[in-house]
Parts: structure tokens; sequence; C-alpha cells
């Protein structure tokens, strides 16, 4: 094997490679890179064997080959040197990286012990907008459970059936739903559950950029087809519990506030939160909301004074400072609406900036501190 190409451009395709790569693994082969130089192309793989990622790019190829190598010292040293071409050249077992002024060499391992990567068929592929689906990613997967006893909460459900294609998620204190026009997929696929970890990976490879992601439904798993980037994840098994059923339709209180200074307000009140619960209560009455906190461990109060336009009985209601800021910080507008009914009863929080059938969050009281 051996090959050059530009340390930016390898450099570039070695950062998207590491995000799969695990830091430790039972099986050592999982933290090497699997290089394949093929025709006038480098193909770069990793797995930690739920999600995979193949990069695919041109380059100079004077012999074709392929080795797996360390995958964090390959970047390490990549990532020291100057901006040059590089060349790799392959030789009894180790691969020997060669810049202007100097040499690397780093044992490798034979590319027939790296896992099989999943075969793909693009003939099944189907492309949706990437605008679409990078906005239901980015406003749902925060709502994930990493409760390993009930895995289905553990991921995303993405339901493609209807007119709308719609994305949910929750740990049980917290939920989070964004729905989008269904061009594409409508009808063709079941409900599936997907790993959040594959999700979050697709907003940091293509940003904002726009155009079509290609999907690939397999039976038990998903291929998200970027480009030069393939990523694979195995789907999570069900059922996903019926989410429509919690989702309150008859909340008869609703307070408007400032998103910005509600946000920042809970902020401050929470640094003297319980380290536990996070808890700060909020005490509706006419048109001010009261945030307040009480924290014995350290002696602490906080307390502050909104303006809101409240519409309803006086209500005090406890939460978790944490999951109201998450589920703040992805509403769009200046101004947030929470629809309440008791201090046991789910909030639905949402805004005038998206339709409340398109996007909504809900979000669990805890039960106020003596």
């Amino acid at each position: 094997m051996k090959f050059s190409l530009p340390k930016s451009r390898l450099f570039n395709y070695l950062q998207h490679i590491l995000q799969v790569v695990p830091s430790k693994s039972t099986l050592p082969i999982l933290t090497n890179i699997l290089i394949e130089a093929l025709d006038n192309k480098i193909k770069m793989s990793a797995t930690d064997l739920d999600i995979s990622i193949t990069t695919t790019f041109e380059s100079e190829v004077v012999k074709k080959g392929s080795a797996c190598l360390p995958a964090r010292i390959l970047f390490d040293i990549i990532k020291e040197l100057p901006e040059s071409d590089i060349n790799f050249e392959a030789s009894a077992q180790r691969i020997e990286i060669k810049i202007p002024n100097g040499s690397y060499k780093i044992a490798s391992v034979a590319s027939e012990e790296f896992p099989k990567l999943p075969l793909v068929n693009t003939k099944k592929e189907i492309r949706i907008s990437s605008n679409d689906l990078v906005r239901m990613i980015t406003k749902t997967t925060f709502a994930c459970s990493d409760d390993e006893t009930r895995p289905a909460l553990n991921g995303v459900l993405w339901q493609t059936k209807g007119d709308k294609m719609l994305m949910v998620a929750t740990d049980g204190h917290r939920l989070a739903k964004m729905s989008v026009e269904n061009k594409k997929l409508k009808g063709l696929y079941d409900d599936v559950i997907v790993p959040p970890k594959v999700l979050n990976l697709i907003p940091k490879f293509i940003g904002e950029s726009g155009g079509e992601i290609g999907i690939i439904f397999g039976e038990n798993n998903i291929i998200f087809n970027l480009g030069n980037i393939l990523l694979t994840s195995r789907l999570i098994e069900g059922p996903y519990p019926n989410f429509e059923q919690v989702i309150p339709t008859e909340n008869d209180k609703k307070m408007l506030v400032s998103k910005e200074d509600l946000l920042r307000a809970v902020r401050r009140v929470s640094i003297l939160s319980n380290a536990l619960t996070h808890q700060v209560k909020f005490a509706l009455k006419g048109n001010t909301l009261t945030l307040s906190t009480t924290n014995a461990d350290v002696g602490g109060e906080g307390k502050e004074v909104l303006e809101c336009d409240f519409k309803g009985d006086t209500l005090e209601l406890g939460y978790n400072a944490n999951y109201v800021t998450d589920i703040l910080g992805k509403m769009e507008g200046d101004e947030v609406i929470f629809e309440l009914s008791s201090s046991v009863s789910a909030g639905v929080v949402y805004t005038q900036a998206i339709p409340k059938d398109d996007f909504l969050c809900l979000v669990m009281p805890l039960r106020l501190a003596d």
C-alpha cells in the first residue's frame, strides 16, 4: 500500500472518523481505523459495532492495499504535522508516514481482522431534505434516556407513515416531538427507533449546507449517505411507548413569558438548587412568575421575579432546572408558552414561532420540597 495526500484533507477526514472510534474497548481492533488504498481513492472506516462510519475520497494511489492503524496515535501525529503532502507506505506489518523533513513508523494490523461492515445497497436509497432531518434531530435527541433498563427510550422514535415525518424522544421526565412535511417516505416504512449517537453525528458532518441525504432502511439497521461519508447504525428494538397518551390536551392555565429572561433567571437561581434534584420553584400569581430555590447544604436561597402573561388560578410547581433550560434552548422566537394544569401534571412548552402541532416539549414537575 502506497499513497499520498495533503495534511489538511487527511486531518479533516480523521476528525470525522474519530467520532465513532471507542476510546477503550474489550476488542482492541475497534480502536483502529481501517485504511484501504483503491483505484485513485482512499477509503477509511471505523466502528464500535453499533455504529460504523466510512469516508471515501480521491487520492494519488501508487500501490493498492489495506491495513489497520491505531486511530488515536495516527490522529495525534497528523494533527501536529506542518502542512505538506504526506506519504504513506506499508512494509512488513508497519506503516511509514513520510513528510519532507522526517518520517514516523507505526505498527499495523492485518485488515482481515477488522469487523465486516454492513453492505450498502444504494438502489434502496431514498433522498430527503437534509435541513428537515437536521432540524428534527437537533430538536429532539436531547430528551433521550440513558436508563439501560428501558432500552426503547434510549433512542429516537422516527415515524414516516403519515403526511408528516415525526421524531419523538423522552426519558420519562421530559419529551420532545418534532414533525415536518413528509414528501418522500410516506407509507414506505414502519416506525424505527434510532440511537441518538448516530443522529447527533449528522449535523456535525453536514452543518447547514442544505441539499439532500440518502436514507437506506434495513431490517435491523439504518444507513445515512452524506456524500463522501456513510454512517450505519443498528436500530433499537421496540416497542416504543404510546407517547400521544402522555401529551395533555386539557391544560387550562397558560403562561407567556420572555424566553431569554426565563432562561437566564433559571440558570442564575439554580446555582443554589439541590445538587441532586436541581429543583427550582415556579410560583405563578397574577402576571408575575417567582422563581426560587433553597439549599440547606450550603445555607443558600435564591429568588427572582419575572413579568409574564398568565391566565389561570395561582399555581406553584417544582421543576428540574436542567430540564427547563434544555427545553428553552431548543425553542425559537422571543417568547415561550407554558400550558399548565396542576403541580403534579406535565406542562406543555412551545412557541408561536413554530406551530404547536409541529414542535412541542413536555416537562414533568417535581414534588415541591418542604
